[in-house]
């Protein structure tokens, strides 16, 4: 809805939190703008329009729009910019926070312009770490512009401040990480192994019993190494005759029926293309195992929410999900756009169940000890609150 303007104490700190998208906020801040609205005086900034499929986010918080789109548009970018400005120098905000790419450009920009006195920017994941050329430049120029424009920085894992210091995109020390690291943790309620859960869904999508099923749960983009999994599936799925491939989330670039397209025969029958769920715990729950091939992630939640379910994942060996899978522990990794080594861990894992469950233990162990999400929650509102009080 648009935005009107509020009025509270000044005694209440009074923050926006900006995001591109509703699919941002959906995914990874719906427990912080809840806890934060016991604290603060918040207002949430986005597009809804971006992802028109999505329900209301159903927050108690202020919501405002603005007309900020994914990709680059120079125009409609400088006029989001201009929204911001206004928005800010109107509200006199304590603080704003910004998550992705484009909303931490456009944000930091109008915050610092409006003198703002706080400006916090979460990196999460780089969008140019898996280019090449002048788009790659120009992209990491960007997040050049982001760490300077803000006062504090956040990545959501150790690798991931590593990386953005070895590129120059951040001074040394300059970046913080709290906690173990992730932008959310997991809700060990809602993921856990549930087998009613289990069956049900394997039913309705006749998947047998005794299948090993591997699961893709996430945007179904290139980034995502989507089409590297299909190829390693169409390899190793000839020998394994029980394993099965389920691609459940988001299609931005349309990719469904080209991954589709990819295999024939009776392997083509055991993969499977889901869209958008508001229900990913049901998924996890019916898989044996989860596989994150990305080129690019800021940590792999999706990796500790299937930790948290009771199994185990394949990642590629970047930063990020690094973070996420303990290699030989909590699960395996191989190197982004190696479908062969991709297709040998997924032979691996769908043929030895006890290896499977050694590393399921091992993950959800980590998670309840690290990763929960109260714990994780709790750490950004004390950064907060502490960043406030200076």
């Amino acid at each position: 809805m648009a935005y009107a303007g509020h009025a509270m104490s000044r005694s209440v700190p009074k923050i926006c939190v900006l995001a591109a998208t509703p699919l941002t906020v959906h995914f990874f801040l719906k427990p912080h703008l809840v806890e934060f609205s016991r604290h603060f005086d918040v207002t949430l900034a986005c597009n809804p329009k971006n992802d028109a499929y999505l329900p209301p986010l159903d927050l108690p918080v202020h919501q405002t729009t603005v007309g900020m789109e994914r990709k680059i548009s120079p125009l409609r970018d400088l006029i989001t910019l201009f929204e911001l400005f206004s928005l800010f120098r109107r509200e006199r905000f304590d603080l704003v926070v910004s998550v992705v790419p484009k909303a931490g450009l456009l944000g930091m920009l109008a915050a610092f312009l409006a003198g703002v006195p706080r400006r916090v920017h979460i990196f999460q994941g780089e969008v140019w770490a898996s280019r090449r050329g002048l788009m790659r430049g120009l992209l990491k120029a960007m997040d050049k512009v982001i760490a300077k424009s803000a006062t504090h920085v956040l990545a959501v894992s150790p690798s991931e401040r590593l990386f953005l210091e070895e590129q120059g995109v951040v001074r040394p020390g300059q970046v913080s990480v709290l906690g173990s690291g992730s932008i959310s943790g997991v809700d060990m309620l809602r993921f856990r192994p549930d087998t009613e859960a289990r069956s049900s869904l394997r039913n309705e999508h006749a998947i047998p019993d005794d299948a090993v099923m591997c699961l893709f749960l996430g945007r179904l983009t290139a980034d995502k190494g989507v089409f590297d999994l299909v190829q390693a599936f169409a390899s190793c799925g000839k020998n394994n005759p029980k394993l099965w491939l389920m691609l459940v989330g988001p299609d931005e670039e349309g990719v469904g029926p080209r991954l589709l397209s990819t295999l024939t025969g009776e392997v083509a029958g055991r993969l499977l293309v889901e869209g958008f769920t508001h229900t990913p715990e049901r998924y996890i729950a019916a898989a044996d195992f989860l596989c994150l091939p990305s080129y690019r992630e800021g940590f792999g939640m999706v990796v500790i929410e299937a930790a948290a379910a009771g199994i185990p994942s394949i990642g590629s060996h970047i930063y990020g999900v690094s973070d996420a899978i303990v290699e030989n522990e909590t699960g395996l990794l191989v190197p982004p756009g190696d479908a062969p080594q991709l297709a040998a861990a997924l032979s691996r894992l769908a043929g030895d169940e006890a290896l499977r469950e050694r590393l399921a233990l091992a993950g959800r162990t980590r998670v309840e000890n690290e990763f929960r999400q109260e714990k994780v929650v709790a750490g950004y509102v004390n950064y907060f609150r502490e960043l406030l009080n200076r």
